[in-house]
């Protein structure tokens, strides 16, 4: 191999590891694995829902809600109405993604779901957190996340290896 090589493949490789944050206001934050997500008051599944709506702290419709400010969706397997009780989610994995909504218009959906297990036999399925964009737009925040929540869920987030 060439020895002028090296340095340049050393570069490259050390462009591959990916940046993160610990600053839940960054973009570059990731939640850490072994997160939980408190639920910390009653929340009710409207008749013929499977989940809740939430926008700015509060709960919402999906007909009230503003799909270009970030609005979040507390997803369950059984029909409501019902009301789910305060307890803590364990945060098995996330996913951020961004789709094409309206090529024509370009319109992105940016989203985070988040996806929730229940030590108490809870049906839950996750949590999905979205906002439509533009193309120059970017994703948002868990920060802007726990906003849209409000006091209805907080997130504990556990350290992550690479801040130790």
């Amino acid at each position: 191999m060439n020895l002028k090589l090296i340095p340049v493949a050393a570069l490259l490789l050390s462009s591959c590891q990916s940046m993160q944050s610990d600053d839940p206001s960054s973009l570059l934050f990731s939640i850490p694995k072994g997160s939980t997500l408190s639920l910390n008051k009653d929340l009710d599944i409207p008749a013929d829902k499977t989940h809740a709506a939430l926008q700015f702290g509060k709960l919402t419709t999906e007909r009230k809600k503003d799909d270009y400010k970030i609005n979040c969706r507390f997803d369950v397997k059984e029909f409501g109405p019902r009301t789910i009780k305060p307890e803590v989610l364990k945060i098995r994995r996330t996913e951020d993604g961004q789709e094409i909504i309206s090529e024509a218009v370009g319109i992105i959906r940016f989203y985070t779901d988040v996806f929730l297990q229940s030590d108490k036999g809870t049906d839950v399925i996750k949590l999905t957190c979205q906002e439509y964009g533009g193309k120059s737009d970017h994703a948002f925040t868990v920060s802007e996340m726990e906003e849209a929540l409000g006091d209805y869920f907080s997130f504990t987030f556990l350290e992550s290896k690479s801040t130790r």
